[in-house]
């Protein structure tokens, strides 16, 4: 029984509960600064990266649509949408809900649109983290509510670069705020990061996340060169939404990335997002 035991205990990573984080620079494809990079650990939203490169790389049907139906309703943290529900939506809308407000409706709702069952897409976005050398990321679902949505620093820097790639994600990451089109709705809805929604920086990448269980988690790519160099920031695990905003602008700008902001910023209020 304990060698029983100790066979399943190894055979995931070992979870952590520190902050971790990774400054990387995309173009000389080097670590800057790191700390515990390799640390594993529930990524939460960050997910919807991979649910967006998945989604795009595998949807035939550019004018596909879907409705919000029970079938997406969020029974893990009982969070909410501003989407409405049985309504047809573009895909391309979803997309933009999921993306700039962290959406998991509009994941879920994605992840059945794309010519697959629901656990096929899940089962593309983990052959794609195979593919892309993320050993340490499993996947459950496709908007990260999941605590069993796994990753390190090191793996969502793979992520992150490979984003890049994607000119719709790119575009979307640094979308301030966006009206969703839903039937004959126009839901009005902001960035979760406090970076692009505040003006502070554009990003090339960006994604928040955040569940009691991983804590408050950012993957940022500065869209403009810092140095000659693209420079990004993924930590995870951090203590405040307002904490992970300040460590990323404190990082980007000890590496030349100039702010936006008129003013020397500190942020200290809350990024718009509930349990995601």
């Amino acid at each position: 029984m304990f060698k029983k035991f100790l066979s399943v205990f190894f055979l995931f990573p070992t979870l952590s509960i520190a902050q971790s984080y990774v400054v990387y620079d995309f173009t000389h494809d080097k670590i800057l600064e790191s700390r515990s990079a390799n640390n594993v650990q529930p990524i939460a939203s960050v997910t919807k990266l991979m649910t967006a490169n998945v989604f795009l790389e595998n949807n035939k049907n550019k004018n596909c649509s879907a409705s919000i139906s029970d079938e997406d309703f969020d029974y893990i943290k009982g969070t909410g949408t501003k989407l409405p529900k049985y309504t047809p939506i573009a895909c391309s809308e979803l997309l933009k809900a999921m993306l700039v407000h962290s959406d998991n409706y509009a994941a879920h709702a994605l992840s059945r649109s794309a010519g697959m069952s629901r656990s096929q897409f899940i089962q593309k976005m983990n052959q794609k983290a195979q593919q892309l050398g993320m050993r340490s990321t499993r996947f459950s679902d496709s908007s990260g509510l999941s605590s069993a949505n796994i990753s390190s620093a090191m793996d969502l820097v793979k992520l992150a670069k490979y984003s890049l790639n994607n000119a719709k994600i790119q575009e979307l990451s640094n979308t301030k705020a966006a009206y969703i089109r839903a039937g004959k709705r126009n839901v009005f809805m902001q960035n979760t990061s406090a970076l692009v929604r505040e003006e502070i920086f554009d990003a090339a990448i960006n994604k928040t996340g955040y569940i009691r269980e991983s804590g408050y988690n950012l993957v940022f790519i500065n869209k403009h060169q810092c140095n000659n160099a693209t420079i990004g920031v993924i930590s995870l695990n951090n203590n405040s939404s307002a904490f992970r905003s300040n460590f990323t602008k404190n990082k980007l700008e000890q590496y030349g990335c100039a702010s936006l902001a008129k003013d020397d910023f500190e942020y200290d209020g809350y990024d718009q997002e509930e349990d995601i």
